[in-house]
């Protein structure tokens, strides 16, 4: 699951006189004040004014390429993606070296989805201008997304040498050393960024989030406040704590029910969220009351995630399998993609409605255009969620699917998909699929297992979910394991070009519990995802994570061969591994505690002969459990769908103070 992490980029805003020499000098220095009142409207946030003055300015000077760049900075700030690039472009004609607009294309091609195209605008005005600060900041964030890190690190060290106090850079900078591992650069980095402006939320948001992966809850916690009272309004801030609580288990479920509850509070006013409960009264006349018979329901999903992510591989199986005889499906997605399985989805869907640059309340409203009956939130509190869509009510029935965990706390989130027994810990009502409802789509040309048991005879425990997930409540039952095997050694996989820092925690820590660090082994990162599957051939047997399970790490070891020993946790987060387990038939890989834990590994550890047997065919096995079961998995959602939408049917049809019988 993807964190969610505030990345600041710089848009030039530089607001300059230009003239048009072959015009009368009187029109060129009339044009050249409208440009320049239209900057300052622009900054004041006053778009309208401001777009009447620059309209002025062009019928005086209409070759101006610096007013064009500006109005496509207004265009931008309004959303208008499309043609704020038009609007580069043009001014790009007319002045082919013209930095600041490359530079600003370069941003507006990025929140298109068009990644390479941004990263070669603002190298372009690299290229035309070598001391433009803001174009090396934003050069560097582009080639973060990219995944050069290397490369964004010397780009956003230039930025700093030319602007020292350029927030954005040293908050980028920070972002790209924490991808390469480099945590305690990152550190500097944020704080850098907070020493120069302690006003900005987003560097404590930052800052905060690195802290959670390194199992620094208390620090988290306190920038994450810190972030809020600077920003009360900050949606990611909210968004990235409620998740870490989720993720670490910090807190009971009711308190982080409670703290969920009030994103709603701070990110929408008391009018707004009225007027969302209004809309979905039976009798508001927002939504029409239709019956499913004789029609298609109309099915609409909304995800930040529409491309190369864990939930779109969890995704697509579900779509293609869907009913069309009984689903019309509309795609919304959060954030623009281009790559080749967002092109999948995009031909998968009925309609295809990308909400990237429109606010909530846009967006929302734009939905309601779309007369969809159930809204399904695939993201939740993560990087590219949009509650805030669901928030405004967008359509009758709101349902929260994939993606997240814990609870959305949302009024106006009407389902859960999960399991009833843990309905107290959810503001959403909540129904359980059966089989669960994610279908895991196993790439069959992966070779088969080849393990073979160590010559040595030592035995290979190992995770390989990414390190953030392996703390200290972790590792801590991971040394009782290994003190109950003494000829056991622990191997793990990094993550990120440079992990020194952590296995360093990682070390500090078993060594603390009595693990030699002989028993320990880390293999060093290589790109490809064929090479990281390849290494499940090295696990005799494999661990699962506590408090928060993995997900798709689960999958992908049974899917190699690998036995997976998982423990039943209080909560969802801490559920997957053992509904994973038990839906592949293995409940006797499911401990009840940790006691438990410890006798189920040491018991596979030492039954060889049992081990043998259980590699050949696993995949087999696997692909005909319900984990594979693309059908089944999908009746069973669309069921749920459909028994949603009667509920809110009924509720519709009843008569004031009646109400429809619960499911």
């Amino acid at each position: 699951m993807t964190r969610r992490t505030k990345t600041t980029t710089v848009k030039s805003d530089k607001a300059t006189s230009n003239y048009r020499w072959d015009a009368p000098l009187g029109s060129a220095l009339e044009a050249a004040h409208h440009q320049n009142i239209g900057n300052s409207l622009l900054r004041e946030g006053k778009l309208d004014e401001a777009a009447a003055s620059y309209s002025r300015a062009l019928k005086l000077n209409p070759d101006s390429f610096e007013t064009i760049n500006s109005l496509g900075l207004l265009l931008h700030k309004a959303g208008r993606l499309e043609q704020s690039a038009v609007c580069y472009q043009k001014a790009i004609l007319i002045k082919p070296d013209f930095a600041e607009a490359h530079n600003n294309l370069g941003e507006v091609l990025k929140h298109l989805g068009r990644l390479d195209e941004a990263v070669a605008s603002n190298q372009r005005a690299v290229f035309y201008m070598p001391d433009l600060a803001a174009a090396h900041c934003n050069l560097g964030d582009k080639l973060i997304l990219r995944g050069c890190l290397q490369e964004a690190v010397l780009s956003l060290k230039r930025a700093i040498e030319l602007q020292p106090r350029m927030v954005e850079a040293h908050l980028n900078l920070g972002n790209a050393y924490r991808g390469l591992g480099l945590l305690s650069e990152a550190v500097r980095s944020y704080k850098r960024a907070i020493s120069i402006a302690p006003d900005i939320a987003a560097p404590y948001n930052n800052l905060a989030d690195l802290y959670v992966e390194i199992d620094k809850m208390e620090d988290a916690v306190t920038m994450f406040q810190k972030a809020l009272a600077l920003d009360p309004h900050y949606a990611a801030a909210y968004s990235n704590m409620l998740y870490s609580y989720t993720f670490t288990g910090q807190i009971s479920p009711q308190a982080e029910r409670v703290l969920a509850e009030g994103w709603e509070r701070s990110m929408l006013t008391a009018a707004e969220r009225a007027a969302a409960r209004q809309r979905a009264l039976p009798g508001s006349g927002v939504f029409s009351v239709r019956p499913r018979q004789g029609r298609q329901l109309r099915l609409g999903i909304v995800s930040g995630d529409l491309g190369s992510h864990a939930v779109a591989y969890f995704l697509e199986p579900i779509l293609e399998e869907l009913d069309r005889s009984r689903f019309h499906l509309t795609l919304f997605p959060a954030v623009r993609r281009t790559c080749s399985r967002a092109e999948r989805f995009r031909k998968l869907a009925d309609g295809y409605i990308s909400l990237a640059e429109l606010s909530d309340s846009q967006a929302a409203d734009r939905i309601r255009l779309e007369q969809i009956d159930v809204l399904v939130d695939a993201s939740g509190h993560t990087l590219g969620g949009r509650l805030g869509i669901f928030a405004h009510r967008a359509a009758p029935v709101q349902c929260a699917y994939i993606g997240y965990c814990g609870t959305t706390g949302l009024t106006e989130m009407d389902w859960v998909f999960g399991q009833r027994s843990l309905a107290d810990h959810f503001t959403e009502r909540v129904w359980e699929p059966s089989p669960p409802g994610l279908c895991y789509r196993g790439e069959k040309d992966l070779p088969e297992s080849s393990w073979m048991p160590d010559p040595e005879g030592t035995i290979w425990l190992g995770s390989f979910n990414r390190y953030g997930k392996i703390g200290e409540k972790t590792l801590s039952l991971w040394a009782k394991v290994l003190h109950a095997l003494p000829e056991a050694k622990l191997l793990l996989e990094d993550g990120k070009c440079f992990e020194e820092e952590t296995h360093q925690r990682i070390l500090a820590t078993l060594s603390a519990l009595g693990v030699t660090e002989e028993r320990v082994a880390f293999i060093p990162f290589i790109p490809g995802h064929q090479r990281h599957m390849d290494r499940y051939n090295r696990l005799d047997i494999a661990l699962e994570t506590i408090p928060f399970n993995g997900g798709t790490t689960a999958f992908d070891t049974l899917w190699m061969g690998v036995p997976l020993v998982g423990i039943e946790g209080s909560r969802a987060g801490g559920r997957m591994g053992s509904l994973i387990l038990k839906a592949f038939d293995r409940p006797d890989w499911v401990a009840r505690d940790e006691a438990d834990y410890v006798s189920i590994v040491c018991r596979l550890a030492r039954d060889l002969e049992e081990r043998k047997k259980q590699r050949q065919g696993q995949r087999a096995r696997m692909e005909l459990s319900p984990l594979c079961d693309e059908k089944g998995i999908t009746r069973s959602l669309e069921e749920g769908f459909e028994a949603m939408f009667d509920a809110w049917l009924a509720g519709a049809r009843s008569e004031p103070g009646e109400s429809a019988d619960k499911l």
